[in-house]
């Protein structure tokens, strides 16, 4: 009987401590890494205007899910060069995708009158490219969800802390 409660002690710790550990594990790969990176922005065709470095929108999107995880606007440095700099999730695949921003600018009136916007680049107001989520919708608990990571070119790793230099072109 002693030897039964002795074992029942021993695996109570030993469950306690992987848990532990495994919670730290956990935290641990949420770090943050630094994607930066100059944008190439090719000659425009006849009769065509290239976007200003502005316009530009570097998104991060988790590979698993495709859901956005941080966006930056392009910013021209002293030299001229567009350049853009945002914080990724380390330890996890991470796609980075390049795109013009198709609002350039939105007023919302605070009184329940419509917000009005400003569409740039030929593309009617509210369109976007960015595929809207399933609004109201929750998994039940019978749901299964199955998650796959597509690699492709434009799919990163970084470690943590990791300031990966990434050029990207329009």
């Amino acid at each position: 009987m002693g030897s039964l409660v002795i074992r029942i002690v021993l695996a109570v710790v030993v469950t306690t401590a992987v848990a532990l550990f495994a919670r730290t594990e956990g935290v641990q790969a949420r770090e943050l890494a630094t994607a930066q990176g100059t944008i190439t922005i090719p000659a425009a065709a006849a009769g065509m205007s290239n976007p200003r470095c502005d316009q530009l929108i570097v998104e991060a999107r988790d590979a698993l899910d495709n859901h956005l995880i941080a966006d930056t606007h392009g910013a021209a440095d002293a030299d001229g060069a567009c350049k853009y700099t945002l914080s990724v999730p380390a330890q996890s695949a991470v796609w980075l995708r390049l795109r013009m921003a198709l609002v350039s600018s939105t007023t919302t009136v605070p009184s329940g009158g419509e917000a009005t916007t400003q569409p740039t680049g030929g593309a009617p107001a509210g369109d976007t490219a960015v595929g809207a989520s399933r609004a109201g919708h929750t998994p039940s608990a019978r749901s299964v969800q199955i998650r796959w990571t597509v690699i492709s070119p434009n799919t990163y790793f970084f470690n943590p802390g990791e300031q990966k230099t990434i050029p990207l072109s329009y």
